[in-house]
């Protein structure tokens, strides 16, 4: 559990760092398409590792 919680941490400080620097919605395309489905994928592996901990994620805060 230990990898797994670090690994999270890491990615979500990196894509924070992304985030905070990257425009997504007000990208012209093809960025905006490659950066939402950055934003997807991140999700996705968040809600997957936080899943295997045990920890249930909100769809939207």
């Amino acid at each position: 559990p230990n990898r797994l919680c670090q690994y999270l941490f890491e990615l979500s400080q990196k894509f924070n760092q992304f985030y905070d620097r990257c425009s997504v919605l007000q990208a012209d395309e093809p960025q905006r398409t490659s950066r939402l489905i950055l934003c997807d994928l991140t999700a996705r592996t968040l809600k997957l590792g936080l899943s295997l901990l045990g920890i249930q994620v909100l769809e939207r805060m």
